[in-house]
């Protein structure tokens, strides 16, 4: 595991801000190199504090161009469409890093970084402490300026009340397709295969939410690939919240 890959990333949420809504796309990455270096107050960065945002994938390089993926005229002017950018590197991030940081939040239901760190040591007790404190420290800011546990603790509700709202009641079977349309009125972005994957992630959710597949001859709605397997239709066996 790279855990000083994020060591060079912002610290502060404003100066994720600044650098992003400063960078332009298709610009030189000494041009985006002598931004980061100009928030920072330094002469010149190396440049691990370029790469780190690129690989949390904020912009992708191409022939020493860096080419944006947000919205940057947008941001610009609208600076929470900030956490939105921050989350969706956060969700989108599928390393060993990441997910081992995502399953650690969210178990522990906290942004504290020692109580993180120590999770991690139990672990992997190969690691030192005080290294990892130092490289954490900015990757475990990136999933709090991004309200990663607000996202993840309201999967649950959303889909329940979306779930609901067709069924009435719990233990209904209910299509999966009518479920992703219920959710998409809360949140057009919202999508019900990340959001029963980031669920089932949960251990115990698996105990409260029952995914079925239905034979070609008993329905003709959609099927859904969550987790590798196929699945039409659910049953929310009891209260997700």
């Amino acid at each position: 595991m790279a855990w000083s890959s994020y060591a060079h990333l912002p610290n502060r949420e404003d100066e994720y801000w600044k650098i992003l809504s400063n960078l332009k796309n298709g610009m030189s990455i000494a041009e985006a190199d002598k931004i980061i270096a100009d928030i920072k107050g330094k002469e010149k960065v190396q440049h691990h504090y370029r790469s780190n945002l690129a690989k949390i994938g904020l912009f992708d390089i191409i022939d020493r161009k860096i080419f944006l993926n947000y919205n940057v005229e947008k941001l610009a002017i609208k600076k929470s469409y900030l956490k939105k950018i921050l989350l969706e590197c956060v969700l989108d991030c599928d390393n060993a890093e990441f997910n081992i940081l995502k399953t650690i939040i969210r178990q522990e239901q906290t942004y504290n970084l020692e109580k993180i760190v120590d999770c991690l040591i139990q672990k992997h007790p190969e690691l030192e402490k005080n290294n990892l404190i130092r490289w954490m420290r900015p990757v475990v800011k990136l999933f709090k300026y991004a309200d990663y546990l607000e996202k993840e603790n309201g999967y649950g509700k959303f889909l329940q009340d979306s779930y609901l709202e067709l069924s009435k009641e719990l233990g209904k079977v209910i299509a999966l397709e009518y479920v992703d349309k219920e959710l998409k009125k809360i949140d057009n972005s919202y999508e019900i295969i990340s959001c029963l994957e980031n669920l089932l992630m949960n251990g115990k959710m698996k105990f409260k939410i029952e995914l079925l597949m239905m034979p070609t001859w008993a329905t003709q709605n959609k099927v859904y690939k969550i987790n590798g397997d196929y699945y039409t239709h659910i049953r929310i066996k009891a209260n997700l919240v």
